[in-house]
């Protein structure tokens, strides 16, 4: 066994049914000291201002994270040294979440290296090191025992998408590698940025870039997420194949790093058929989730990240969290069974039963479909033709109400209850609202959207322009400097002619089949 950490025990923890397993890419948290490797903004104490309170602020957020998330054992990505994760472990403590046990990937002396923390005991560790070099990161392998059963976990950080695939083939080959030479019924779990999406096999062959293997993939065809060019599902898994957790959410939610608005499912929690029996350790069907509370995303529905200044030099903010969204899922030492889907709609529809709980616009966005009980404190009705209402929370984001409008009244605030959320081709709007209290009229105009600098951004969908000029050529409004947008118009007698020069006022953004658009209703 290799190099292993522990802190002193803390009290014996209490026996448990089930446990919390998570995974977190934490975006570069680097320590105070120079090696040497750093990338060049975190030198410490030079002119990227990666110093003192930078890194406290850092191991802050990240700690309040974890903290909020609560899990039993967090497989981490993107930390430097073992000096950072001790560091984590504690900030983890002040905020009143021990995590006393932890391991971490250094053997080989790469930027960045993925790490274990845990609530129980890490009773074994080791690394399987995919090709030697250092080029490419090692998997981190540990055994945790959880009141006396075992599950291995293995943290991965592959080659990220600036690589071609076969860069994270050879990762995948290593892991595979060491995951058949384990008995067939073992309990283990495949978590960590995999830098590749749930249904790579199929977005790989569209990427010339990335595809110098024939459009073979490491996390389907090599972990055998696919078979016979359908997914593995828990029902007809074999080994050694494995279950990718993602399928627990629908196709729209299935992302937890947005680049510049392209989403991506890249952290990944991966099960082999020995998660789906009656021995040992099994998964808690249904599960698996992403970690979104208000505060990771911005106030246009992007992710938080550390923040990193475009000029001057790339100097550090003192602000943000991360580029991804934790991942999570319960595991159990109970049989596995399947949740009852008669079961599943008497929760959806009792939902709206339980207690309610304030929240933001901008959570509506990343909440599951289906009935909830969310109330927004203030919103204004911004906008409200005929079966569609917006609303906007004052210094937040807008969502749009279908058919149950009735209640509301353009220009007014309202404190409301938001009962159902549905999405139509990728829009997502609200189809069930309660009015709870009339808090009397707004102004709206400071509410509508006044910069038309990128009208394709999808942190503007539902909001209304208050407005844009340009050009229409066969459906698009040719808008600023040589951008573009689809423009709809609900009634088609009142669309302009090719080459006309229009002035669109109070006009909304929708989005169809995932791609935004301006409506004319």
């Amino acid at each position: 066994m290799k190099k292993l950490w522990i802190v002193p025990l803390l009290p014996l923890l209490l026996v448990a049914a089930e446990f919390k397993v998570a995974s977190y890419n934490v975006e570069n948290l680097f320590d105070l000291k120079k090696s040497g490797s750093e990338y060049t903004e975190y030198i410490p104490f030079t002119g990227y201002g990666w110093n003192e309170k930078a890194f406290a602020t850092k191991v802050r957020n990240i700690s309040r994270v974890i903290c909020d998330l609560k899990p039993d054992i967090i497989g981490l990505q993107e930390i430097e040294s073992d000096e950072a994760l001790k560091a984590l472990q504690k900030g983890l403590m002040a905020c009143g979440w021990k995590m006393p046990y932890r391991a971490i990937a250094d053997n080989k002396p790469t930027v960045v290296k993925t790490a274990l923390l845990s609530r129980y005991p890490i009773v074994e560790k080791s690394e399987i090191d995919p090709d030697g070099s250092l080029r490419t990161r090692n998997i981190l392998e540990t055994t945790v025992d959880l009141n006396g059963k075992h599950l291995k976990v293995f943290v991965n950080h592959w080659k990220s998408r600036n690589g071609p695939e076969s860069r994270r083939i050879v990762s995948a080959e290593a892991l595979m590698k060491r995951a058949m030479s384990l008995p067939k019924e073992s309990d283990y779990i495949l978590l960590g940025d995999f830098n590749s999406d749930w249904n790579e096999w199929r977005t790989l062959p569209k990427s010339p870039r990335l595809n110098d293997t024939g459009g073979m993939t490491g996390i389907n065809h090599i972990l055998k997420t696919v078979e016979n060019g359908k997914p593995v599902t828990k029902r007809t898994i074999v080994w050694p194949c494995h279950y990718d957790l993602w399928l627990e959410l629908p196709p729209q939610k299935r992302w937890s790093h947005n680049f510049y608005g392209h989403k991506h499912a890249l952290d990944h929690m991966l099960l082999p058929v020995g998660m789906f029996d009656a021995r040992g350790i099994n998964y808690k069907d249904r599960s698996f989730r992403k970690f979104t509370p208000r505060y990771l995303f911005t106030e246009r529905g992007a992710l938080y990240r550390w923040q990193v200044a475009k000029q001057r030099r790339g100097k550090h903010l003192g602000a943000g969290y991360s580029d991804h969204l934790p991942v999570y899922a319960y595991i159990t030492t109970k049989p596995f069974g399947f949740s009852s889907d008669a079961h599943k709609r008497a929760d959806t529809e009792n939902y709206v039963k339980t207690a309610p709980r304030t929240i933001h616009i901008a959570e509506l966005y990343s909440l599951p479909l289906g009935w909830m009980n969310g109330i927004v404190e203030d919103a204004v009705v911004i906008y409200k033709r005929g079966k569609i209402a917006i609303l906007k929370e004052p210094r937040g984001r807008s969502i749009l109400v279908y058919r149950d409008t009735g209640h509301l009244k353009k220009g007014h605030r309202f404190k409301v209850a938001i009962r159902k959320l549905y999405e139509y081709k990728g829009l997502r709007e609200v189809t069930k609202v309660d009015v709870l209290k009339d808090l009397g009229k707004a102004d709206v105009e400071p509410l509508l959207l006044k910069s038309v600098e990128n009208l394709s951004d999808p942190g503007v969908v539902n909001e209304v322009v208050a407005s844009v000029s340009g050009i229409y050529r066969r459906g698009y409004l040719y808008y600023g400097q040589g951008k573009k947008i689809k423009l709809f118009f609900r009634d088609r007698k009142r669309r302009p002619k090719n080459g006309e020069t229009v002035r669109l006022q109070k006009v909304r953004i929708g989005i169809y089949r995932n791609r935004p658009e301006l409506v004319v209703d």
